[in-house]
């Protein structure tokens, strides 16, 4: 069993410290049930998306961003707030950055709302009203816990639970204020080769793993590592192995 063959390399006497995280990777895909065929496809992609012409060219400076500005690793997601994938994930993000690996990384969030959602980009640009007025992560958290519900009435009550002006909030949204910081977004993460949310680039590397907690923690620790050594030295990550769960 190939679970059994990672767990009897971990064991053995391998010095490559960067072999035993990928070990540490494949058991974590295999015990999520995944087949072996496609945990392969996972891993090979995921080791290739580090080299430079795999990386998008996507902004970190011109969003809403979650963490300390000066943290070294980026992270920035296309997300729609009518899909509940998007919703999800929101919460182990913002473990990551808040906790998990606080300081080292940032979140940048970007707008991705897809025609099939009605209310999506309504909420996008309402949310794009919060963040001129500093109140963008609080109404942001609202409108996924509530994505079920975004109409026109919802949207003023969760504007104003978070102090904003619910009427001025809709009266710029339908004047078209906000459409294109949207559509920018929209075409910078087609651009990117988005066609599904969230999709989340870590320095213009686009995430593969689950959007789990620990996968999360273990590819910001390579993405240091690649920045410290410019490359794969094999040396110990940054934070140390992450323990699966």
């Amino acid at each position: 069993m190939i679970v059994d063959d990672a767990e009897r390399w971990k064991a053995a006497d391998v010095k490559d410290v960067h072999a035993l995280r990928m070990a540490d990777v494949v058991k974590g895909l295999l015990l999520l049930g995944l087949a072996p065929g496609r945990v392969i496809e996972w891993v090979e992609q995921y080791y290739a998306s580090f080299d430079a012409s795999k990386r998008q060219k996507v902004r970190s400076d011109d969003c809403p961003q979650l963490g300390e500005k000066n943290a070294p690793v980026a992270l920035v997601e296309f997300s729609d707030y009518q899909c509940p994938h998007c919703a999800a994930a929101l919460a182990p993000l913002e473990h990551l950055v808040e906790q998990d690996r606080k300081g080292q990384v940032r979140l940048c969030s970007k707008y991705f709302p897809f025609a099939q959602h009605p209310r999506a980009r309504v909420a996008a640009a309402c949310a794009e009203y919060a963040r001129g007025k500093g109140k963008f992560w609080e109404l942001n958290k609202l409108l996924f816990a509530n994505q079920e519900t975004l109409e026109d009435e919802n949207l003023k009550a969760y504007a104003k639970q978070v102090g904003l002006d619910a009427e001025d909030m809709l009266k710029q949204v339908y004047a078209g204020k906000f459409d294109a910081q949207v559509e920018k977004n929209r075409r910078e993460g087609m651009a990117a080769g988005v066609e599904s949310t969230p999709a989340i680039f870590v320095d213009g590397r686009r995430n593969v793993l689950p959007l789990r907690a620990w996968y999360l923690t273990f590819t910001v620790d390579d993405e240091l590592q690649w920045q410290k050594e410019k490359g794969w030295a094999f040396a110990a990550a940054p934070q140390g192995r992450a323990k699966s769960n």
